[in-house]
């Protein structure tokens, strides 16, 4: 299990499923309570064992792994534009994040509060936790240049709870993109390496 492809397809899918879940959000307003639990539970699980325990399971990233491999199927079949620009958007802001150190300290910092919020209140899912795990991301990618731009209904968009939990996913793709570059991902694997992440993704899937 702890192959480099199957580190680097795991974080990727981590990426594709925040891709995945921003735009049901912007879409609908709305995702099941257990992904967005599993997402921050995830955000705050600062010291995993491997990257598998990043998500406490590969079956909290069936929904990733399954986007992921219909991207990267020939021309990406079934998996919208919108998906793909976020997943792009969510890599290329990690990279710009990594070299802003100052940046990268703010949101551990936040990251702390949003533990001891987590601590206090016992739940992954609490109004509050949600709320703190966005501000990570306000206080950290969001003073970047460069912004994901999220389209969809502008009523879910402009409900403050359903965009903390977008910032929250998207904060929690950003990890994950980090935990790519970590395992040896590259933006040309996605030429070089379809093939390989998709068959991982399926035998991923296959114990799932």
């Amino acid at each position: 299990m702890d192959s480099t492809i199957n580190r680097q397809t795991l974080a990727l899918a981590g990426v594709f499923q925040a891709a995945k879940l921003v735009d049901r959000l912007a879409k609908s307003g709305m995702i099941e309570l257990q992904q967005i639990e599993s997402t921050i539970e995830s955000i705050l699980n600062l010291n995993p064992s491997s990257y598998e325990d990043v998500f406490k399971g590969t079956e909290n990233v069936a929904i990733g792994l399954n986007t992921l491999k219909e991207a990267m199927a020939k021309n990406g079949r079934g998996v919208n534009r919108e998906v793909l620009q976020y997943a792009m958007g969510i890599i290329a802001v990690q990279n710009k994040l990594q070299k802003r150190p100052d940046l990268m300290e703010a949101l551990s910092n936040s990251l702390d509060r949003t533990v001891d919020q987590q601590k206090y209140f016992g739940s992954f899912s609490h109004e509050a936790v949600i709320a703190s795990a966005a501000q990570c991301y306000e206080s950290s990618v969001s003073k970047l240049s460069f912004r994901i731009r999220v389209t969809g209904n502008p009523s879910h968009l402009q409900n403050p709870k359903v965009a903390e939990k977008i910032r929250t996913i998207l904060l929690f793709g950003v990890r994950c993109a980090m935990l790519w570059r970590q395992a040896g991902g590259h933006r040309w694997h996605f030429l070089t390496s379809r093939k390989a992440i998709k068959d991982c993704a399926d035998g991923l899937l296959s114990v799932v």
